[in-house]
């Protein structure tokens, strides 16, 4: 927020609020906002300033210049001006930070709310979602963190919902799982909002990208101790992780839990494990895991098997898992329409290399499906 602004506040903030007075003041109101209205904001600011306006006219005058971003600049010398005869209410703040989250520069609009409690005003609920709201899209998350806990303490608004998945959107962009995990385990049950699936199935993702693999224990865990069941993406999520570090026991043994917790596991979780054992170069597992999955009536559609490959390649490690895709899964395991020929296609000499499908920028979903 720039200094001029901060002044304007402080000024207001000094002197005792001025009661309108509509029957006095309604000539030069009306001057002032028709005025703004058709553009002349000099002769409108100098009127505000000598004839005795209410904060109505000031507000006229505010909403006028800010519908442009390149007015919003003279705002401070504005309110400067009006100290005199108008206070700034409830809608000047929301006229300023509306404009200044428009220009995305939710920072200052963040700033300028936390001066209202200066002149005994409080932003309302919905004026705090739209700051933090945009302060999400374009500031740090840490930032958002931080206005999150503004609203809850400086001006007890309980986050919603929707107020702790925008701030767990910007801080799992940022790289800060951490943070987002403090917010989901603890934050959103101070606020009233119980948890769910969705947040735990991103913070496992997460910390999985992120190689934190203890952080994804205790995600799980403290999953599992709410009483939440994982769905299949937190499940894959889990597994991989197994196999990131290293356990392929204990994936296979996964497999084996999600049996006899009754979510039995599908293809993709399959994939997983197979992916998992070959980067780890134990072919032979990965056979086993496959020859599993079939066993039990699974078969791979374009869209898990593209995700299979895509794991495989992204390692380097699709050569050595050629035959393994070729006669355990393509003539055992693959769902009914999948085009054999593409599929040997992309794992053959050229898939070695990245796929023709991926040179013509075709995905591989789509080479996969093709002879449907």
């Amino acid at each position: 927020m720039s200094r001029r602004m901060e002044e304007s506040v402080e000024m207001s903030a000094s002197r005792p609020f001025l009661e309108p007075r509509p029957e006095a003041s309604g000539g030069p109101d009306r001057l002032v906002a028709t005025l703004a209205r058709h553009g002349r904001f000099a002769a409108a600011a100098t009127l505000l300033s000598t004839a005795r306006c209410t904060t109505r006219a000031l507000n006229s005058l505010l909403a006028a210049l800010c519908s442009s971003p390149a007015f919003l600049r003279a705002a401070p010398s504005v309110l400067l001006r009006a100290a005199p005869h108008a206070a700034p209410d409830a809608a000047t703040f929301r006229i300023l930070t509306s404009a200044l989250c428009r220009a995305r520069r939710p920072a200052a609009a963040a700033d300028l709310l936390r001066c209202m409690p200066a002149l005994l005003l409080d932003p309302d609920p919905r004026h705090c979602r739209a700051v933090l709201t945009s302060l999400c899209r374009c500031a740090p998350a840490a930032d958002a963190l931080v206005f999150l806990d503004d609203m809850r303490r400086r001006w007890g608004v309980s986050p919603s919902r929707a107020d702790h998945h925008a701030v767990l959107d910007a801080l799992l962009r940022d790289g800060m799982a951490a943070e987002a995990y403090e917010v989901v385990a603890t934050q959103m049950d101070a606020d009233g909002v119980a948890p769910g699936l969705p947040e735990f199935e991103r913070l496992l993702r997460a910390f999985r990208e992120n190689r934190s693999f203890d952080a994804v224990d205790e995600a799980f865990d403290e999953m599992l101790l709410r009483g939440i069941v994982p769905g299949a993406r937190a499940y894959d999520a889990y597994v991989g992780a197994l196999c990131d570090r290293g356990d392929l026991a204990g994936a296979r043994r996964m497999l084996r839990c999600m049996d006899r917790a009754g979510s039995p596991p599908g293809v993709t979780t399959f994939g997983v494990v197979v992916a998992g054992c070959v980067v780890a170069g134990e072919v032979g597992a990965a056979r086993e895991v496959a020859q599993e999955a079939v066993r039990r009536g699974l078969r791979w559609d374009a869209l898990a098997l593209s995700e299979l490959v895509g794991a495989m390649r992204a390692g380097g490690h699709l050569a050595r898992a050629r035959e393994l895709l070729l006669e355990d899964i393509l003539r055992d395991g693959c769902a009914a329409g999948l085009d054999a020929s593409a599929f040997q296609q992309l794992i053959g000499g050229g898939g070695l290399c990245g796929g023709r499908g991926r040179r013509s920028g075709r995905r591989d979903t789509d080479v996969l499906a093709a002879g449907r």
